[in-house]
């Protein structure tokens, strides 16, 4: 079983939008949700800053912290 790899931000960029205060979940070094940070989540790391979230060139969204992917 793939488990999610969960980290959290002050901020995640998608598509130009600014989400504050979310939960990024990788699966297989892909975006598979994003969500609100409510409180403490067992499991999630804090990153802290900003997450940006690309599209590859085959339009899967990947999850990138101070330009390096995120796995």
């Amino acid at each position: 079983m793939v488990r999610d790899r969960k980290v959290a931000a002050h901020e995640i960029e998608l598509d130009g939008k600014i989400m504050p205060m979310q939960v990024v979940s990788i699966r297989e070094g892909r975006v598979a949700d994003i969500y609100p940070l409510d409180g403490e989540m067992a499991g999630t790391e804090w990153l802290g800053g900003r997450i940006e979230i690309r599209k590859d060139s085959d339009s899967s969204l990947i999850a990138y912290k101070d330009n390096k992917r995120i796995e």
